[in-house]
């Protein structure tokens, strides 16, 4: 008798995804959404150069949490270059170098105080193909030692993270983002995708003229509505008692006993039972959130209370930077020095 040879039809033979399975391999996800689907295609296929038509500049507007690092530390593992990112903060730099290496990425950072010996380190580390992602701020790659070299690297991948920062920023107190423009241009970058969170129709056409003077990026949008996030507004005459009340009965804290009576005797503080630890609390100045957390740390007696703004040393900040990540009961009041990225450890946020 003929041995009978299986028969696969299309109906049941799955195509290879290579996208899908680097998603599984190296970040655990089974599954990526649309949107993410989309951005990675697309530069992928403009790397590649299987679709004349693939978008090389992309502008994408996700909510924060939508899972937009994915959207480039994915692709990084599969383009034939290295993938420079552009955050406007330090923390920010931190805690994407802090998650590549989760995922197993060679990864590095480019900031300013590096010694000469660091940067031979790094930039033979990019050469050898050992690193696929570098994180940098505008500042760093757009100084005069450094434009250079980036073009040496032949990145071919360029991500401006925050975006909307290069106008709001850039027209005030940090000129160098509306240069921005410049570290793809001179560097030869070929590809650029910008992600933000955060992009009314007058900050995206901004950045589209800073950016994209002469271009038309594609755009990628999602719904920014996020429907398990709840926001409560509550007059007060002392910002420090209602700090008080509202964090007393937030963790596991030792507390003060005083804290606790208030709170109990004020009705009208009920959405305290709904401030959950670790708490982010946003200060206007650096002296602000210093004098926050020690008059919290007073009121509540409490250790697990610090405070982070741009004044710290590089070794304050990452100390600070890796213990609030850590924590499952901190406080930390904070200037917009750490006021921007994905941090879903975070239960609520105090203004």
């Amino acid at each position: 008798m003929d041995s009978q040879i299986p028969i696969q039809d299309e109906w049941t033979t799955s195509a290879p995804d290579p996208i899908s399975d680097t998603a599984k391999d190296n970040f655990g996800i089974s599954y990526l959404f649309p949107y993410q689907r989309l951005v990675i295609s697309n530069i992928l296929e403009a790397a590649a150069g299987l679709q004349s038509e693939a978008p090389s500049k992309q502008i994408v507007i996700l909510p924060t949490g939508a899972g937009k690092s994915l959207c480039f530390m994915l692709p990084s593992l599969m383009l034939q270059g290295p993938t420079l990112v552009i955050f406007p903060l330090l923390s920010l730099i931190s805690d994407q170098l802090r998650r590549c290496e989760d995922a197993g990425i060679g990864a590095c950072r480019l900031v300013g105080g590096q010694s000469a010996a660091e940067r031979r380190e790094l930039f033979s580390g990019i050469a050898e193909g050992g690193i696929k992602i570098v994180l940098t701020n505008p500042e760093t790659a757009l100084s005069p030692g450094i434009l250079p070299r980036l073009k040496e690297c032949r990145f071919l991948h360029l991500v401006f993270d925050e975006v909307h920062t290069i106008p709001e920023w850039g027209d005030s107190f940090r000129p160098a983002c509306l240069e921005s423009r410049r570290i793809f241009v001179e560097a030869e970058i070929p590809i650029v995708t910008a992600f933000t969170a955060t992009a009314s129709d007058m900050v995206l056409g901004r950045v589209k003229e800073i950016l994209f003077p002469d271009e038309h990026p594609h755009i990628v949008s999602a719904n920014p509505d996020r429907p398990n996030i709840s926001y409560t507004v509550l007059p007060s005459l002392c910002k420090n008692l209602s700090l008080e009340l509202l964090l007393a009965g937030s963790g596991s804290g030792s507390g003060s006993g005083k804290s606790t009576h208030r709170l109990n005797n004020l009705e009208e503080y009920s959405p305290a039972k709904l401030v959950k630890r670790p708490v982010l609390i946003f200060c206007s100045s650096r002296r602000s959130a210093e004098r926050t957390a020690l008059e919290m740390r007073l009121r509540l007696n409490d250790n697990e209370i610090f405070f982070y703004h741009a004044g710290l040393s590089r070794e304050e900040k990452t100390r600070i930077e890796k213990w609030f990540h850590c924590s499952t009961d901190g406080i930390l009041s904070a200037t917009i020095a750490f006021g921007m990225g994905q941090a879903s450890y975070v239960k609520s946020i105090l203004l």
